[in-house]
């Protein structure tokens, strides 16, 4: 039986072969991750109606003033979970950024304003549905 000569060339179409099919595997997960990401989705959650600030699953609920705004308690500097407050202030446990109970950041690193979310309260079951 004759063996085959592996040549220069050859070794190269196969290595070029394998690395567009590699950017394709990749490219299909990395488009496939964002139409995850971007798809929106519905949560319900209990409505906190006595305290003015609570943190919810991924959300931050400000009931202040008669004013109900939530956001999303990802920091904007490195999407850390926001989840506590002091003197009206929210503050990012990694890295010491503070926000007003408005999402505008008052102490970096964080520099983008918290992300506001889109919400409904239906006062008769005390639930809130925001939509992501």
């Amino acid at each position: 039986m004759k063996e085959k000569k592996q040549t220069r060339r050859y070794f190269i179409k196969s290595a070029m072969i394998g690395i567009v099919v590699g950017i394709a595997v990749v490219w299909n997960k990395m488009i496939f991750t964002q139409e995850k990401i971007n798809s929106k989705k519905i949560i319900t959650l209990p409505f906190p109606t006595n305290k003015e600030i609570s943190f919810l699953d991924d959300f931050i609920i400000i009931n202040k003033d008669s004013e109900v705004n939530v956001y999303s308690s990802r920091c904007t500097h490195l999407g850390c979970k926001i989840n506590q407050h002091s003197n009206n202030q929210l503050l990012c446990p990694c890295h010491g950024s503070t926000f007003e109970l408005d999402g505008i950041p008052t102490k970096g690193p964080a520099i983008s304003p918290l992300k506001k979310m889109k919400f409904e309260i239906d006062k008769m079951s005390d639930m809130i549905t925001i939509t992501t």
